[in-house]
């Protein structure tokens, strides 16, 4: 068996019955209320014991002396040191591979546009080196139209003349080669031309390339397009592999360029790699800021304390003196900050928690006047707060107290306000999840004294949870919920800090991530905690309804296989009661689980119960004794009972079992104890039930379904107004019974229960299409008679 024990076990396995009337005189509201006051006072006013009464910017009203000599830490002077040291700190770069492989892809790409506009400029050398060098071909495909038509005009003279004023010198070295040749031939002609005519091209297209391309690019051979090629594959890569910091200067970037290039490179090559490597540079570092604030943290925690030395005897404040932030550290260390209980403080706090509570319990009594006897208020959906629910709400409330005076201010992300709220919510309602957070939320922003923009998100976390709790019906909605609260209370702490406080962005990123995973942390400490809680305090929430009716749990396949009709009979029956219980606006989930355990009693004795014993001799005949068959019977309402404790039902649950019979008769046995020895033989109390009778509207809401249940099933042509009819006589049996008089049940609420049994009665025995027997032949059609006149 792996089900819980319940809180009854739990204190009866430690023996303590015999502190009965202790806990029952400690166990009362006002003592308990009073009781979890004074212990809250005394965790959240642990701070208030030895406090000190000297505080900074208070006058000494007498002068300090130093009772012994010491070297102190002077903790203002340390704290300076280490902000300077995190100052000071070197920034952390994380490597981008993404930003080396674009600025790769970026420079291939340039490359491969260069190449192209030097293939439409045509070959080079396009007339043999030995007429032309390479220099010389590049200027004379270069050259303006006007000067080259000089030149072929010039050639066609014989001899040719080489002295032109209008004539560059490169151009009369050019002329001075043609003319060399024995002759100018034709050929050599057209080929400059065409060149000259790729050339042209070429530079046209160039006016819409890169601008590096524009004047340079035509400029350099073949040989020289290769160097720079080369060169700017080389220069880039290593700049990157060198790391290139965002805000770089360009000047800077420009300079590291230059550097990287061979001196013998042509003033056009070495402008065409700079431009080249420049247009597809960027950064491929970036700060890592949670490294960088890690390694600021270790620079200042490496610091060591600045000490000073204090002599016996030295005057440390004279009369009069102000108590800066620096001697108050150094009076504490020497044990001279006069600490004791602040007992002005200690009173304000129980102060605050006084009308906190005040406001609660005027809240609660709003609500209505609160039940002993039922954890829930299932027509209004309120709790009905017992004595272990007060005390629950109390280890709730002190338990984050606690951990939140353990934590400090430090750790305070993780205060599990969030926890409070999932548990709160789901044992009591959202109402008084919220209600309860709110009350405590002055309490302990009082004692803790946290910044708001710290408190308000965990409050705020804490409210969603609670608010949002009270809808979920899994508990995998409750971990997703969790999750949802924590980001919830991330979300507020960046907002309140955006908005109300000083702030760098690492150390908001770093802040942020905390709230949040303290947020998730506490739900997880929530959700691991609730399945203990509701065994141990005996609470049923709808989570807990959820998986008690989940028909793989042991008990109810014990049912299923040992007692299958009375499990068929509970089946029926929680159908007519759930019905009836959502049309009431009661506790549905509460009446189906319920029901479903009714009859789990049934199982020690299956066959004593005509629904299992299907078609086998009835062993009451054998009995032939009204009393004994009346003591079987009965017996399954303690049978029951005794079940639900050893699988640790709730009592919620184990009340269904006695109070669904209530003290009703075994009519059946007792007439025929009747027709043996006389009515007036007869002791009724013998055939009755011990009861009690139904205390809650949900409990009575199943003794009249499974008094109907029989009734119903026997129906088969009835009509609707006979069902109905029927059915409002049992009720009425039950009512004149006075059976529901504790039940909270209202008379006019009868008719309606009534019909929405015989509603439910009607969808589940819906007339059905009757289909042919296989190999029967069909009836045929009697001829139609011919009528004649």
């Amino acid at each position: 068996m792996n089900d819980l024990f319940t809180f009854n076990q739990w204190t009866g396995r430690l023996k303590l019955q015999k502190f009965a009337p202790l806990w029952r005189l400690l166990s009362s509201a006002p003592v308990l209320t009073v009781t979890m006051l004074v212990l809250l006072t005394a965790v959240l006013g642990v701070r208030f014991y030895n406090e000190p009464q000297l505080s900074v910017g208070m006058q000494v009203d007498r002068d300090i002396i130093a009772p012994y000599s010491i070297d102190v830490v002077d903790l203002e002077e340390t704290q300076k040191a280490q902000a300077e040291a995190r100052g000071e700190a070197v920034q952390v770069f994380a490597s981008q591979p993404e930003a080396s492989a674009r600025v790769r892809s970026r420079l291939e790409d340039l490359l491969i546009e260069g190449n192209q506009l030097l293939r439409t400029a045509g070959p080079l050398p396009y007339l043999n080196t030995g007429i032309l060098s390479t220099q010389a071909q590049l200027v004379l495909r270069a050259m303006p139209n006007s000067s080259w038509l000089q030149i072929k005009q010039l050639l066609a003279r014989k001899p040719v003349p080489m002295r032109l004023a209008t004539l560059s010198t490169s151009e009369r070295s050019i002329l001075q080669a043609l003319g060399k040749q024995p002759e100018t031939d034709s050929q050599l002609i057209i080929q400059i031309e065409a060149a000259r005519a790729a050339y042209l091209q070429a530079a046209a297209r160039g006016h819409t390339a890169p601008f590096m391309y524009q004047d340079r690019l035509l400029r350099l051979s073949p040989s020289q397009w290769k160097q720079v090629s080369s060169q700017a594959r080389q220069v880039s890569r290593s700049l990157l592999a060198l790391g290139i910091i965002p805000g770089l200067p360009q000047q800077f970037r420009t300079q590291g360029i230059l550097a990287q290039i061979p001196a013998d490179f042509s003033t056009d090559q070495k402008q065409l790699v700079v431009d080249l490597v420049l247009s597809v540079i960027e950064p491929n570092l970036q700060v890592d800021r949670l490294e960088t604030l890690r390694q600021a943290e270790q620079t200042a925690m490496d610091i060591q304390p600045v000490r000073i030395k204090i002599k016996r005897g030295q005057v440390l404040l004279r009369q009069g003196e102000l108590v800066t932030a620096r001697w108050f550290g150094i009076l504490d260390q020497l044990e001279l900050t006069r600490r004791g209980v602040n007992l002005p403080e200690l009173g304000l706090l129980g102060l605050i928690e006084a009308v906190a509570l005040g406001l609660f319990i005027w809240w609660r009594l709003r609500l209505g006047r609160p039940c002993v006897q039922k954890q829930v208020l299932p027509r209004t959906g309120r709790p009905c707060l017992r004595k272990q629910d007060l005390l629950l709400m109390g280890v709730v409330v002190l338990s984050t107290a606690g951990i939140g005076v353990l934590l400090g201010t430090e750790w305070s992300a993780f205060l599990p306000l969030i926890a409070a709220g999932l548990l709160l919510g789901n044992f009591y309602g959202s109402a008084y999840g919220m209600a309860v957070l709110l009350a405590v939320s002055g309490p302990l922003w009082f004692s803790l004294k946290l910044p708001l923009t710290i408190f308000v998100p965990v409050l705020v976390g804490g409210l969603v949870a609670a608010w949002m709790v009270g809808r979920l019906r899994s508990r995998e909605e409750m971990a997703l919920l969790g999750v949802l609260a924590a980001l919830v209370q991330g979300l507020v702490y960046v907002v309140m800090t955006l908005l109300f406080a000083d702030y760098s962005w690492p150390e908001l990123l770093v802040n942020t991530l905390q709230m949040a995973g303290g947020g998730l942390v506490c739900s997880i400490l929530a959700l691991g905690a609730s399945p203990y809680l509701e065994s141990l305090f005996d609470v049923v929430t709808a989570v807990r309804l959820s998986e008690l009716a989940n028909p793989n749990r042991s008990l109810l396949k014990r049912m299923a296989t040992e007692a299958p009709g009375s499990f068929q009979h509970t089946l029926f029956v929680a159908n007519l009661a759930e019905a009836a219980a959502r049309e009431l606006g009661d506790n549905a989930d509460l009446v189906r689980v319920g029901t479903l355990y009714h009859d789990i009693g049934k199982m020690v004795r299956p066959l004593y119960f005509i629904e299992n014993q299907m078609g086998l001799p009835n062993p009451h005949d054998h009995l032939d004794d009204p009393w004994r068959s009346a003591d079987i019977i009965r017996a399954h309402v303690s049978d029951g009972l005794k079940l639900a404790r050893k699988y640790g039902l709730p009592k919620v649950i184990q009340d269904f079992i006695p109070e669904h019979q209530g003290t009703i008769r075994v009519a059946c046995f007792y007439h025929q104890a009747c027709q043996q020895i006389g009515t007036e033989n007869v002791r009724e109390e013998d055939f009755r039930y011990a009861g009690p009778s139904p205390r809650s509207r949900e409990t009575g809401i199943l003794m009249l379904a499974d008094a109907c249940e029989a009734a119903l099933r026997s129906l088969s042509d009835s009509t609707e107004q006979e069902a109905v009819a029927m059915v409002q006589r049992i009720l009425r049996a039950r009512w004149q019974e006075d059976q529901l008089k504790d039940s909270g049940l209202y008379e006019e609420e009868l008719p309606l229960i009534s019909r929405t049994f015989v509603k439910v009665w009607k969808e589940q025995n819906h007339q059905r299409i009757r289909y042919p027997v296989a190999g029967r032949p069909k009836p045929q059609a009697e001829p139609t008679p011919i009528l004649r006149r």
